[in-house]
């Protein structure tokens, strides 16, 4: 009798140390798996960010480029003027829009939007404002020196994003 209620003891106990070290385990391990999932959330996460990043940037870049072309065509049409006729033509609310400026104004601003780089971001509306001074400027002295700093602005500008997307590839 008293090996049976030592044995019943040893049953229970063992069965309740399987119980809890079963539960403890299950614990450990979803605990485990639940941080393995979150640190996977979040790479996958930063994943997603920076290939929004890449392509924001590039866009961007591409929308820079395209509204100093437009610049500078519109630049070219006003000195070929200026050249035939000796006088600045400067443009008004009623001269047709530059060539291709307001596709790549509103290119520029939508990609500014998405970029989250203030320095990128606050050249590129330098270099916006400075093309836009250059063509609606009152003479041929104020355009040439509203459109000087362009290339140099638009060098610092590649130089930023060559930084920016270096640490997202």
């Amino acid at each position: 009798m008293e090996a049976a209620i030592f044995g019943f003891i040893g049953v229970v106990f063992g069965s309740l140390s399987t119980a809890v070290l079963t539960i403890y385990k299950e614990r450990v391990t979803g605990r485990r798996e639940l941080e393995q999932r979150d640190r996977q959330y979040e790479r996958d996460r930063a994943t997603v960010r920076d290939v929004f990043q890449r392509d924001s940037i590039l866009a961007l870049q591409t929308s820079v480029t395209s509204l100093i072309g437009a610049a500078y065509a519109e630049l070219d049409r006003l000195l070929a003027v200026y050249r035939e006729s000796g006088m600045w033509e400067a443009r008004t609310w009623a001269t047709p829009t530059a060539t291709d400026w307001s596709t790549a104004l509103l290119n520029l601003e939508n990609a500014r939007a998405r970029v989250f780089d203030d320095e990128i971001r606050q050249i590129a509306v330098k270099l916006r404002e400075g093309a836009a001074n250059s063509i609606w400027a009152a003479s041929r002295e104020s355009a040439e020196e509203h459109s000087r700093p362009l290339e140099p602005l638009n060098t610092r500008f590649n130089d930023a994003v060559r930084r920016a997307l270096q640490p997202l590839y």
